[in-house]
């Protein structure tokens, strides 16, 4: 199909510069056969004006002279002409410029002498005149056709590009033009895709949604009999371990339903520029309450950035939760500028993430407990939802080697600093 198109505008191309070459090329000849034969002629005639008032004062020898002064010293070959003309020949006889056929200018000095002018210049400019018109002008204004042509469809793929982020950031109603601006039977192609993955989300939204509700209704069935059950020293122990599944099955469920809405986009960013500086120190003042250690704050003060301030608050939260389960004595969190990058740091005391394991933690539902303590904490959605909001702020996160000896995730909120 490509090959056919590229075809089809290439012969239309050449149709082009057949129909404007003749047409051109008459134009240009007629022009230079007329206008190019009287400016000739009228400067011609000024030489012959100025010769001929100044020929009775000059001898031979200086009457040579001075023709062979302006030969030099002129783009014109002016010589006398010995054998005698015809009695017919004008003052001036100015024929075929520009053909090649005859290049030059016979006059008569005094009614007698005769002269002759010979533009040897002429004939090389004109024929690359006449060239220029005859083939530079038809293949010029194809290439500004063609040039025109794909400006207009950078133009219309640019629009194409533009919803095509849209779809990327999460707005699946986002839809390719199908006017002027449609790229054929693209712009339907893409417009039928957006339209059937928004169907398929949203029914896979809907369905995790459904589940997910059906599912705290048994849990909390299944509690409320816990509480009701004999707490004999028999099963105390048993109903303590059913309690934690359930409070783990509630908290999975929970998971499921934010990760949900980080995923598939259901809720909505509002990018505004916050101090961020102090919202770290306020939110990491709160949420200290419920963690097990200390956290130690390092931030740099009036660090201004543009950012959805839940999402973020969501980041700090997951990552400072993460980090309490796993440290020994203390969280490291610290919000440090480095020129024009700005990062954020939280890290722990704890036995870390091995290097091979590092990017698997980001995957949902991923953990890796077995490398740590050995024991389950949470569902593996905490640092799985951490990526997408951040994605969606263009910026990253990398794990690496605390200097207290755990686990340090880094941020890399450059995108977002605001100076």
């Amino acid at each position: 199909m490509l090959l056919i198109r590229f075809g089809v505008k290439s012969l239309i191309f050449i149709l082009i510069f057949l129909t404007i070459n003749p047409l051109l090329t008459s134009l240009a000849t007629d022009y230079f056969s007329t206008e190019l034969k009287q400016d000739v002629e009228l400067d011609y005639r000024a030489y012959i004006y100025a010769l001929d008032a100044a020929r009775p004062a000059l001898s031979n020898e200086q009457w040579l002279a001075l023709l062979k002064r302006i030969s030099e010293q002129s783009n014109l070959t002016v010589k006398t002409i010995s054998t005698p003309a015809s009695e017919q020949t004008q003052t001036i006889l100015v024929e075929n410029v520009h053909d090649g056929n005859l290049q030059a200018v016979t006059a008569k000095i005094q009614g007698n002498e005769l002269i002759q002018f010979s533009a040897f210049r002429v004939k090389d400019n004109v024929e690359t005149i006449l060239f220029f018109i005859q083939y530079g002008l038809p293949l010029g204004l194809i290439l500004f056709l063609f040039l025109l042509h794909t400006l207009w469809l950078q133009y219309r793929l640019f629009r194409l590009e533009l919803a095509s982020k849209l779809i990327a950031k999460g707005q699946l109603s986002g839809r390719a033009d199908t006017g002027l601006f449609a790229i054929g039977r693209v712009n339907e192609t893409f417009n039928h895709m957006a339209e059937k993955l928004e169907r398929l989300f949203a029914q896979q939204r809907h369905m995790i949604r459904a589940i997910s509700h059906e599912l705290k209704t048994p849990i909390f069935r299944l509690q409320l009999k816990l509480e009701l059950l004999d707490k004999s020293s028999n099963n105390e122990k048993l109903i303590y371990e059913l309690f934690e599944e359930c409070d783990e099955l509630d908290t999975l469920v929970h998971e499921i339903l934010e990760y949900s809405k980080v995923e598939q986009f259901s809720s909505s960013l509002n990018f505004t520029e916050i101090n961020l500086s102090n919202s770290l120190q306020n939110y990491a003042k709160s949420i200290e309450k419920y963690c097990n250690h200390p956290i130690i704050l390092d931030v740099q003060q009036s660090i201004f950035a543009r950012v959805d301030n839940a999402g973020i608050k969501r980041v700090i939260h997951n990552l400072v939760v993460n980090a309490d389960k796993y440290a020994v004595e203390q969280i490291h969190v610290s919000l440090l500028r480095q020129g024009r990058r700005l990062l954020l740091t939280v890290e722990d005391d704890g036995i870390g993430i091995a290097k091979g394991k590092r990017e698997l933690v980001f995957q949902p539902f991923y953990t890796v407990d077995e490398s740590r303590t050995g024991k389950r904490h949470g569902v593996g959605l905490g640092l799985a939802i951490v990526k997408e909001i951040l994605s969606s702020h263009d910026a990253n996160v990398e794990i690496s080697k605390s200097q207290f000896g755990g686990a340090c995730l880094t941020i890399d909120l450059s995108s977002c600093f605001v100076e």
